[in-house]
């Protein structure tokens, strides 16, 4: 109970936090909202956030798990994720692009991450992985990131949306054999599904098939 109280405790200073910066941002005092961000995010995981950045999802994931159950873990997963939306809109208003990628495609990362937990809502305060594609624009992303908005879209039943992710990870990654396989897997679990399913994914069965063979003729363009 005592855990149960303290956990619920940090996230309600967290959520303050995240109001607190996202007031400096409409008032536009940028600097202030980026070092509010910052100090929220050392006492999240006791990094600043160029080093938060500089981490791999699977890292900041490990940081965050110590000690707690994966609900709260999830929760942490998707705070740190709204942290650092903030932090790149702050970069973004303050014309430092590169920055603001960086932050958004690492919230995106970390946010995949935690929808692949379960946890059942995705919480108010959590970007949506939406709003983060929004704000990425048309750059390329990590295959791996791909990969994952493959699965993402696959789990939510967006058909038509987990095909394009697909082909701009085969794409990404050069038709690589291993690459191909997650394409034949993904289309042999929409192969399992209902016309209706598919056609409330956006994606027909003749599609499907389409897909398929489009994944053959870059194997064998590869071999």
């Amino acid at each position: 109970m005592i855990r149960e109280d303290y956990l619920i405790g940090g996230f309600k200073r967290y959520l303050h936090w995240l109001a607190e910066i996202a007031g400096l941002i409409r008032t536009a005092d940028y600097a202030a909202a980026t070092r509010r961000a910052d100090l929220a995010l050392r006492e999240l995981l006791g990094l600043g956030a160029d080093s938060v950045v500089s981490l791999t999802d699977g890292e900041l994931l490990a940081r965050l798990a110590v000690d707690d159950p994966p609900p709260a873990v999830r929760d942490k997963c998707l705070l740190l994720a709204a942290l650092l939306t903030a932090l790149g809109r702050t970069a973004a208003a303050q014309n430092d692009p590169a920055r603001a990628r960086d932050c958004w495609l690492k919230a995106l990362q970390v946010a995949l991450g935690a929808s692949f937990q379960g946890g059942g809502d995705w919480p108010e305060f959590a970007p949506q992985p939406e709003t983060l594609l929004e704000l990425l624009g048309d750059a390329p992303l990590p295959p791996r990131t791909e990969a994952a908005l493959v699965l993402f879209h696959e789990n939510r039943g967006e058909f038509a949306r987990a095909e394009d992710a697909l082909f701009r990870f085969l794409d990404a990654t050069g038709n690589a054999p291993e690459a191909l396989e997650v394409g034949r897997a993904f289309y042999h679990r929409l192969r399992a599904l209902s016309e209706e399913t598919l056609t409330l994914g956006r994606l027909s069965r003749p599609e499907v098939e389409e897909g398929l063979a489009e994944l053959q003729r870059r194997a064998s363009a590869g071999s």
